[in-house]
């Protein structure tokens, strides 16, 4: 994954900032869990992101927030969306709005191997750019908070029970 600052919005009173705000939420930690995971899920540029997040989509997004049961923070924002995109029909609506805000189609394709979903989850919850051994302490070992590694968990866990679904 690669490391980034995420642009601020541009729409304080509207979209997803101005939702989370009128939900009493804390906005500048919202906004960055959604933009990371969106940036790693749907390979978003930062300005993309910011365009998404700012628009119509982006009210409904913060709309969509309030059926987190406990707090809503990092760990449980990431998880919800991590739920949402393992299903279908939410990650076609979640690509449909990409595509009519950004112009951006996005891949629809998912992880095809195990070795692509753990690929896929350590890089999105676990900030981990490759599960290949590199042979470097600096590289090979990392500090992860608990609350990411929950996260990666639940993952996996609901990529899990969709490959059941599927019979895969």
């Amino acid at each position: 994954m690669t490391n980034f600052t995420p642009l601020p919005t541009q729409n304080e009173e509207w979209g997803f900032w101005g939702t989370c705000k009128q939900s009493g939420y804390d906005t500048a930690e919202a906004w960055d869990a959604v933009s990371r995971f969106f940036i790693a899920t749907f390979d978003l540029t930062p300005e993309q992101t910011r365009e998404l997040l700012d628009a119509r989509f982006g009210r409904h997004l913060a709309d969509d927030l309030s059926l987190i049961e406990g707090s809503i923070d990092m760990r449980s924002i990431t998880a919800h969306l991590g739920n949402r995109v393992a299903d279908a029909s939410w990650r076609k609506s979640f690509e449909k709005s990409i595509y009519e805000v950004t112009g951006k189609r996005t891949c629809s394709k998912k992880p095809t191997t195990k070795n692509d979903v753990f690929t896929q989850i350590a890089k999105q919850h676990l900030n981990l750019e490759t599960l290949e051994e590199r042979k470097s302490d600096s590289l090979d070992f990392k500090e992860v908070a608990v609350w990411n590694v929950k996260a990666a968990l639940e993952a996996a866990f609901e990529a899990g029970k969709v490959a059941a679904r599927k019979g895969a």
